[in-house]
């Protein structure tokens, strides 16, 4: 039996969500639901929800995407970070725990955390 874990984030205007998400190199997916957008690349696939009241300064929702490799997280950064994404995206550290991970802040306020094991 598989089962697969997929966040579901806010989105106040999914167009912008399409948007931002493609320049990320991600693809919609499906045909679009009233108030639902499903995004994916490669192996990961993001939900989102329209919640038209959510504030990008205090929204807290956040997901981890967690690679097999060290090097295919800094080969996503390496390529995020051509993009003009300014302060949204953060660079990558090793953290304590053993981890090497970056963020990434879209513009709904969601964090997504890019992680692998060191």
């Amino acid at each position: 039996m598989g089962a697969t874990t997929i966040p579901i984030l806010p989105s106040a205007d999914l167009d912008v969500t399409v948007a931002f998400y493609e320049l990320l190199g991600f693809t919609e997916e499906l045909p679009r639901h009233p108030g639902y957008l499903i995004m994916s690349r490669d192996n990961v696939e993001l939900h989102f929800w329209l919640k038209t009241d959510v504030e990008p300064m205090t929204n807290d929702v956040a997901c981890y995407l967690r690679y097999d490799t060290v090097t295919e997280v800094r080969a996503r950064y390496t390529e995020w970070s051509r993009l003009d994404l300014g302060e949204r995206l953060r660079p990558p550290v090793e953290t304590d725990y053993g981890m090497v991970e970056f963020a990434l802040i879209d513009p709904h306020g969601n964090l997504l955390r890019i992680g692998a094991l060191l």
